[in-house]
């Protein structure tokens, strides 16, 4: 029974996400800059997973959420990083007392993220290396780690308490 709940919360996560990436709503925005729903909800997965499942999660997710955008920078490397970062830190069983650590540690994989598409992109444009795309770089990778530090304690710790009942 609680290997269906598993399956069926997974399904869930699956349908949840390109709805929160589509259907972001304003609420939970920050000038039009929505969180970073993939660092959300590979966070609790890769936190109570192997490295294996949790980079094969990063894999799929990340080509489900390229996918849906059009830039030519992918999310693939740095989910793929990320998750097996916080894979290791989930096998060496440290308890995470608070939600707010969860919001910390999505804070940083957001920053991640946003830097590892900021570089990628400054490597395939480099006509794009003058100061206002840096400024309004700086601006969105900035944005996007502080409504994700404060919507990812929801979120993801919800999604950490699912995975522990099953």
């Amino acid at each position: 029974m609680a290997k269906n709940n598993k399956k069926l919360s997974i399904f869930f996560i699956i349908i949840c996400l390109p709805a929160f990436i589509i259907i972001s709503p304003d609420w939970l925005k920050i000038n039009g800059i929505s969180p970073c729903w993939p660092v959300i909800l590979l966070l609790p997965f890769s936190i109570k997973n192997s490295p294996w499942r949790s980079a094969l999660a990063a894999l799929i997710t990340g080509i489900f959420v390229d996918s849906f955008t059009i830039s030519d920078a992918s999310y693939i490397p740095s989910l793929f990083l990320l998750s097996l970062v916080w894979s290791q830190y989930g096998l060496h069983n440290k308890k995470i007392e608070l939600f707010l650590n969860i919001g910390l540690i999505a804070i940083f994989g957001t920053a991640f993220v946003g830097l590892s598409i900021w570089v990628q992109k400054i490597i395939m444009y480099s006509v794009l290396r003058n100061n206002w795309f840096h400024s309004w770089s700086i601006y969105v990778v900035i944005s996007e780690v502080i409504i994700t530090g404060l919507v990812a304690p929801f979120f993801s710790s919800w999604l950490l308490l699912t995975y522990k009942k099953n």
